[in-house]
């Protein structure tokens, strides 16, 4: 597959030319330029990160070929019925075909700006209900887990309860929120499209995956639990 190098200049502008087509006829006679300029670089910044990820997680899916998406949209269950995207991402997390509520981090680029982040996306009650538990008993090491990854920068995106969930009182004050929340992540985003061309993106994003790591496990660790216990 060859080392990672950087994206090719101007696919970001071949990607936004693609699904503002919306065709097709025209996508078949873009599609190895495509795959070239966005599909294969973003597997190889994937194989090139594989040895990083798995000293976080020796269950996480390091297949390169199926944590990068598709440029090609699946709309059977979407009312968006646009055939293509302009953005390619990369997912790093366990097979959510073992269990799909699995936390996880990522890396994304559209044509005028990339981001990374971690955190939970796929959220039910029976995981915030572990969470919350695992939560009361593991303050400190949740705390120390967003002092880390706050050094890259990232930002808190998060949904709350209306409500307060019961025995939110044994937390404190400034961790009540992720108690009561309905997901959570942290975000990184960025409009300096130079490092996806000359490759620097790959030194950035291993030094966000190692700070991004105390979390991800905390958040495994509670799928862990969920798994052992033969909840689903």
């Amino acid at each position: 597959m060859g080392e990672f190098k950087g994206f090719d200049r101007n696919i970001f502008t071949l990607l936004e030319i693609n699904k503002f087509n919306d065709s097709k006829p025209f996508y078949e006679s873009v599609k190895e330029e495509i795959k070239q300029g966005a599909v294969v670089p973003m597997r190889q910044l994937a194989a090139d990160l594989c040895d990083e990820l798995f000293a976080i997680d020796d269950k996480m899916n390091l297949i390169p070929t199926k944590m990068v998406s598709r440029i090609r949209r699946d709309t059977r269950f979407s009312k968006n019925k646009d055939l293509y995207r302009a953005n390619v991402w990369c997912m790093f997390m366990r097979d959510k075909h073992l269990w799909e509520r699995q936390p996880c981090m990522w890396f994304e680029f559209y044509p005028d700006c990339y981001s990374y982040g971690v955190g939970t996306f796929r959220t039910d009650s029976l995981f915030l209900e572990f969470f919350r538990e695992y939560l009361v008993t593991h303050q400190d090491e949740f705390r120390e887990a967003i002092r880390v990854l706050s050094l890259t920068g990232a930002s808190l995106d998060i949904e709350c309860f209306k409500k307060d969930k019961p025995g939110i009182e044994r937390v404190s004050q400034d961790l009540r929120k992720f108690y009561n929340c309905k997901y959570f992540y942290f975000i990184f985003s960025s409009p300096e499209m130079e490092k996806l061309i000359d490759g620097s993106i790959k030194q950035e994003l291993t030094y966000a995956l190692r700070a991004f790591a105390p979390l991800y496990k905390f958040l495994a660790t509670i799928t862990d639990k969920i798994v052992e216990q033969g909840e689903n």
